[in-house]
Parts: structure tokens; C-alpha cells; sequence
């Protein structure tokens, strides 16, 4: 382990214990929820410092990863099936649409088509990683590329809140219908995962499920950025175009069979399921930290309205494509 991430590594380990510890006096809240807030907090205040960012990003980046393919041990592939080619057909809609809608918002307010691609990207697929994956076939500049992960990461961050709210109390969605809102709306896996462990275990699954999909999604997109950018001869080594499924999403499923095929007994399940709550409660504490007010406040009204505008708009026609499909 390299010295530079120690220290941040350990504040987001402290945060997170203290996140558990807290649950369990207030359960209401849930651990999950905790460690964003206190991480939020933390970071803007205590923590400020720049030698605890190296820790953070490995939290936020490797430790998730860690604990998502871990959630694999806990998912039977029966609940993948369930999903069926709607399920499919649902994510595909919904990324096609809200690309093309952040086309046509960042066209009326002003944005450059570079700019309104690659929040098409993070909304529509998952978040900064897809915005870093899309830059370089699109030639963008580093402006382009900052203001729109910033953007993305804070609306994706309230919505964590807003969308399992909405999915139970006020549209009273199955379990299903709420992965499908959480899992096809929010932006960064952990933000689906934090959202929907609000509403307990099996949206939990059904929403990691759409969002995987989602991801999958990604090379195809893109392929389709390369295919529209007019930039693309100039600027991309076809070796950079090669986009690897990322590990822990080989692993995620690698675990889920092994679970459906009876080679993992109670015991195990229950050790892994155990290690990915306490490594997602560490990547959650990151993830707060990494939420800078006077960042995000300098990135100017504009971007944030954009931003808000693709949200609503995403989530709208969400709630359309359940009602559609998946009802």
C-alpha cells in the first residue's frame, strides 16, 4: 500500500465505524446515509486537507469496487431472470433518451456539444467514469471535462436522498419499480447502492441489477461518440477505444453464479456479505468527503441548472418507462 493514501485511508475507516456506530443508535437513518453526511461534513471542514485526497479517491474508487463485487455472494441469478429482456429494453430507452435530451438542454442554455455529450454520458450511464471514458473520443478539452463530473456528482449526491423518498412514499413502487428509479436515475454506483439501502436489502438488488446493466452500456456508447464526434480522426489511438468490462463487475457475477450453483454455503455468504457493508461504509465516507461546496459553487450557476433540468427530465421519464414496462 502506497504512504500517500494512509491518512485519508484511515479518516474514511473512522468515518464509517462511526457511521455503524451511530445506526445503531438511530437505525432510521441507516449506516449508509451516515457515513455520506459525516463524510460531507468532514470533508469540508476537519479534512479539508490536500494529503487525505489520495486516501479518499482509493476509497472512493478501489474499496467500492471491493464491496459491490462482493454484494455478488448475496444475489441468486433467479432475481437476474426476473428482469427479463424489458428489463434490457428499459436501460437502453433510458440511456438513449437522456443523451439526447442533454443534447438538446446544453443546445438551449449555451453549452458546446462536447460539454452536452459528456453530461449526457455521466447522467445516462454512470456518472465521472463515463464522463473520463467518452472525453477522449470526443477530443474534449480539460474545461469540458471537469465541470460536468462536478455537476453529475452533486445532483446525483441529493437525488441519493430524493429518489428513494420518492419511490416509496409517494409513488408506493414494488421493489422492482424502485430499482428501476434508483438503479436507472442515479449517476455513480455508489450512489445507487447508498439509495437504495435506504429502502432495505431486496431494492437494494434490483436496483444494483439495472445500474450494472446500465454500465455494461458503456462501450456502446462510446462507440456511438466516436461514430458522431467530429473530432474523432484527429484525436484517438484506436488502442484507447478498447473499454474492458471493469473487474468488479466480472466478479460481481462470477459470485452470483457461484451463489445460484450452490457452491457457496450459508457461512461464506454470510463472511462476504458482512466484509462488503463494513468496505461499503468506508467508500461511502469517501464519497461524502469528495463533496467540496466551494468547488461545486465556483462551477457557476449555469452548469447546475443545466444539471438539474437533465435530472428532472431523467426522472420524469423514468417514471413513464415503469409505468410502461415494468408495472
Amino acid at each position: 500500500m502506497k504512504k500517500d493514501i494512509i491518512s485519508g485511508l484511515i479518516v474514511c475507516i473512522i468515518i464509517g465505524m462511526l457511521a455503524k456506530f451511530i445506526s445503531t443508535i438511530f437505525p432510521l437513518i441507516g449506516g449508509t446515509s451516515l457515513a455520506i453526511i459525516i463524510g460531507i461534513i468532514a470533508g469540508n471542514t476537519l479534512a479539508q486537507d490536500k494529503k487525505y485526497l489520495p486516501g479518499v479517491k482509493f476509497s472512493e474508487k478501489t474499496i467500492l469496487a471491493g464491496a459491490i463485487m462482493l454484494l455478488g455472494a448475496t444475489l441468486h441469478l433467479s432475481a437476474i431472470t426476473s428482469l427479463g429482456m424489458k428489463g434490457v429494453f428499459f436501460i437502453l430507452l433510458q440511456i438513449s433518451f437522456v443523451i439526447g435530451i442533454n443534447l438538446i438542454i446544453g443546445k438551449f442554455l449555451g453549452f458546446s456539444k462536447n460539454f452536452s455529450l459528456l453530461m449526457g454520458a455521466g447522467n445516462a450511464v454512470c456518472g465521472s467514469s463515463a464522463i473520463a471514458a467518452t472525453a477522449p473520443v470526443l477530443g474534449a478539452k480539460e474545461d469540458e471535462i471537469g465541470i460536468p463530473i462536478a455537476v453529475v456528482n452533486l445532483i446525483g449526491t441529493i437525488f441519493m436522498f430524493v429518489l428513494p423518498f420518492l419511490a416509496f412514499n409517494i409513488l408506493g413502487y414494488t421493489p422492482m419499480e424502485s430499482g428501476g428509479l434508483i438503479g436507472g436515475g442515479l449517476q455513480s454506483v455508489g450512489q445507487v447502492v447508498a439509495g437504495s439501502n435506504f429502502l432495505g436489502d431486496e431494492v437494494a438488488k434490483f436496483s444494483i441489477l439495472f445500474k450494472m446493466i446500465r454500465i455494461s452500456m458503456l462501450g456502446g456508447v462510446v462507440l456511438v461518440f466516436s461514430l458522431i464526434s467530429d473530432k474523432n480522426s484527429n484525436n484517438i489511438n484506436i488502442k484507447n477505444k478498447k473499454l474492458p468490462i471493469p473487474p468488479f463487475i466480472i466478479g460481481f457475477f462470477i459470485l452470483s453464479i457461484l451463489v445460484t450453483l450452490g457452491f457457496l454455503n450459508d457461512q461464506v455468504k454470510d463472511i462476504l456479505g458482512f466484509l462488503s457493508k463494513n468496505l461499503l461504509l468506508i467508500a461511502m465516507a469517501a464519497i461524502g468527503m469528495r463533496v467540496k461546496f466551494k468547488e461545486l459553487l465556483s462551477e457557476g450557476p449555469k452548469a447546475l441548472l443545466f444539471g438539474i433540468i437533465a435530472m428532472f427530465v431523467q426522472i420524469t421519464m423514468l417514471t413513464i418507462l415503469i409505468k410502461l414496462l415494468l408495472k
